[in-house]
Order: C-alpha cells, then structure tokens, then sequence
C-alpha cells in the first residue's frame, strides 16, 4: 500500500468545527496548512485530539477501517489501563488503612498529652492565683503601712 500525503488546512479545521485550542494548537505547530502523512501524525500523537479528527474528517469509510484496526490497541489499552487502576486502587487502599491506624493512634497521643496539659494547667493557674493574692496582700499591706506612717506625697 503506497501511503501519501494530503493537505490540510487551518481552514478546514475551522469550516469543520475545531475548536479553538486545537486550532491554535494547529496553527502554533504547522502555522496554515500541513501536508499530513502517518509519520507525522505519529510525531504529535499527544497533542491533538485525534478522535475528532476520526469523526470529522475523515469518510465514513475510512472511519469504519480507522474503527477496525484501531479496536485492538484499544482493547489492549483498556485492559493494561484496568491492571495499573487495580493495583493502585489495591495500594491506595493499603496505605489509606495504614494512615487511618496511625492517626488514630497519634490522636490517641494527642488526647493522652493535651489532658496531662489540661492538668498542669490548672495547676499552674491554681498556684500563679493563689501566689498573685498573696503578693496583693504583701503589697497592699506594705502600702497600707508606708501611707499610714507617713509616706504619703
């Protein structure tokens, strides 16, 4: 089979209803007009949307065989893609457990600390109020005294 080359256009993407990220795209890459081989369609097999491109412009012929001979590396992708989604769902789902287990038991920790802090807090303010009246009492006494005695200004 001789394979050749056909032009196509930033206008015929436009007349067929591109959109405008594939145009600019288009335009950005090959500028108004490509000659399209498979060589280079394989060379930007990543940037375009080429089932698009199957549905609008291609012949309902050459779609029908596009269908054909494209079916098997689909069907090949979708089961690779189904291996790789179960071990990483399989995965996921491990680690998933493994953190839940490990929050917990850090939570656990963090309830255990943060009441012995409730504590000594508590604690803390029981002794610093009890201290602060203290220290008003010696105060307010020693002022009481000084005035009394004749310091007042």
């Amino acid at each position: 089979m001789i394979v050749m080359s056909r032009p196509l256009t930033l206008e015929t993407l436009l007349k067929r209803g591109a959109c405008a990220d594939q145009r600019q795209r288009f335009a950005d890459t090959f500028g108004k007009s490509v000659d399209v081989t498979p060589e280079l369609c394989m060379s930007v097999a990543d940037q375009f949307d080429w089932s698009w491109a199957v549905r609008c412009l291609l012949s309902p012929e050459a779609r029908a065989e596009h269908e054909r001979v494209c079916a098997p590396a689909r069907a090949e992708y979708g089961r690779v893609r189904d291996s790789a989604q179960a071990e990483y769902e399989r995965v996921r789902d491990l680690a998933w457990a493994e953190y839940e287990r490990v929050r917990d038991l850090a939570w656990a920790e963090y309830e255990r600390v943060r009441a012995e802090y409730e504590r000594v807090r508590a604690e803390y303010w029981r002794v610093r109020d009890s201290a602060l009246a203290e220290c008003e009492r010696v105060c307010a006494r020693e002022f009481g005294r000084l005035y009394a005695n004749g310091g007042a200004a």
